[in-house]
């Protein structure tokens, strides 16, 4: 299997050598990492290119994650792609666990994450969690961090759309799902670094691109099932804003909602989807409270 590593950076010279070195440290080296300075101002090409080994940089005008990434697989030769953001890091052992799962007709392969590095050697046998693609649907499953993703289910879905920034990634995986199985590793193997600024973390352009993106996967206006699940994704994002203490945002979510002729779907909604999910929001907490949680992303 060649194996291919993607990294988009962009103004990462304080974090990018640290992640290229966590792909170089791993029990199952990949064959190519790829590094794409997606129109840095600093000095994070100066940092790839004195970094030894089968790393190559490719340089281009800023464009975005999208393009970044793209430009990145275009370069590259692997027939299983990883993807590695500049400011994340892997834990040694986790192209070694996701290879082992990459076979028959998985075409991704994601892991677990936490906000900090897990030192402890993985165990030997690491729990798993199949997702269909209406799993996905409901909720981006996947730090993009966390995935190897077979290349012609990269292909088919026709790489990831620039259009769609800030929910770009939860796209691919949800079309890269109908190409094949889909496969978690229930354990933390990525260090991901969660920086409010992040480019996922404005909340209205997630908002808004999400839209955009269950539109097209449900239809507009939805029907049947995916009146609940588009109702969901409004009073999801309500609850976001409410948390975030911008109310004016979260009336807009319920107005927006109100227009799109969803309230009659909003029982269902919140039995199926906001429930579990508060539920699970809770769980988290506590667990971060009483120090067994660590973090880790479910």
């Amino acid at each position: 299997m060649h194996l291919s590593v993607v990294v988009p950076a962009h103004d990462a010279e304080a974090s990018v050598e640290a992640a290229i070195r966590s792909a170089l440290r791993q029990t199952r080296p990949p064959d190519e990492i790829v590094v794409v300075d997606d129109g840095s101002t600093d000095a994070t090409a100066t940092v790839v290119r004195r970094i030894e080994g089968p790393v190559r940089l490719v340089s281009q005008a800023q464009g975005g994650p999208s393009a970044a990434r793209n430009a990145g697989v275009a370069a590259s030769a692997g027939e299983w792609l990883a993807f590695l953001d500049a400011d994340d890091e892997w834990h040694p052992e986790k192209l070694e666990h996701q290879v082992r799962l990459a076979e028959g007709d998985i075409v991704l392969v994601a892991t677990d994450w936490s906000r900090d590095a897990v030192r402890r050697p993985a165990p030997k046998t690491v729990p798993t969690t199949m997702l269909p693609t209406s799993k996905i649907l409901l909720l981006n499953r996947f730090q993009t961090s966390t995935v190897l993703l077979r290349r012609d289910a990269f292909t088919a879905a026709g790489g990831f759309d620039s259009s769609l920034d800030g929910v770009e990634d939860w796209d691919m995986w949800l079309r890269a799902s109908r190409e094949g199985s889909v496969v978690k590793l229930d354990w933390p193997f990525v260090r991901y670094s969660d920086v409010a600024t992040g480019y996922s973390k404005a909340l209205d352009r997630v908002y808004r691109t999400g839209q955009t993106m269950l539109g097209r996967e449900l239809g507009v206006p939805p029907s049947g099932a995916g009146r609940a699940v588009m109702a969901w994704h409004h009073l999801r994002f309500a609850l976001a804003y409410g948390l975030a203490s911008d109310r004016a945002s979260a009336r807009a979510c319920l107005a927006d909602l109100r227009e799109a002729g969803l309230v009659a779907a909003v029982p269902e909604a919140t039995a199926r989807y906001v429930l579990p999910f508060l539920a699970r929001r809770a769980a988290r907490r506590l667990e971060r409270r009483t120090g067994r949680g660590r973090g880790l992303a479910r």
